[in-house]
């Protein structure tokens, strides 16, 4: 007898259907997106399966490098969507489309499930820094300012080796005696 189960090494089909129903319930197999095309989705190089516009026609999404929409400016820019509203959100928010302004747009072009999916891995994958923030930013200009000194630094030690070199060798020419 298996000492885990008690049950001859098998699990009871109750506890596998529950096991089964607490993985739905938590999403865990749902079907999974793909960060790439959603950002195809979102920037419009590959179109939506019911004709609804790119997010790129009235959002920017400054943290994959999309601007502000070209000019574009009706809708907010969405880099911080993920953090704001968490995965559930995004997941609720692209599934309802609830904002009044997407509404006409959206009412007879819906999201398909997948494109729904796609694009909410999309905001997840550029959840996790693709904009510096303050602190990155701070680092990144300290090392910059680092490279920079050291980089003088070492030009600097050159020039003084090249400028002192010659006026050694002249005190050394007329026998260490000074003038």
């Amino acid at each position: 007898m298996n000492r885990r189960s008690g049950m001859g090494g098998r699990w009871p089909l109750t506890m596998v259907v529950t096991l089964l129903g607490v993985l739905l319930a938590g999403g865990c197999l749902a079907a999974s997106g793909d960060a790439a095309r959603g950002a195809r989705l979102f920037s419009g190089s590959a179109a939506m399966s019911n004709g609804g516009a790119p997010c790129l026609a009235c959002h920017g999404f400054a943290a994959a490098g999309f601007g502000a929409a070209g000019g574009a400016s009706f809708g907010p820019d969405l880099s911080n969507l993920n953090e704001d509203y968490g995965d559930d959100g995004v997941a609720e928010v692209l599934a309802a489309l609830p904002f009044p302004s997407m509404l006409p747009i959206y009412a007879k072009r819906p999201l398909t499930e997948q494109e729904q999916a796609d694009l909410g891995a999309f905001f997840a994958a550029t959840r996790t820094g693709a904009l510096p923030g303050v602190g990155r930013l701070a680092v990144t200009v300290l090392a910059a300012l680092v490279i920079f000194v050291g980089l003088i630094g070492l030009l600097g030690q050159r020039r003084l080796r090249a400028v002192r070199q010659p006026l050694v060798e002249q005190a050394r020419n007329r026998g260490g005696k000074q003038v």
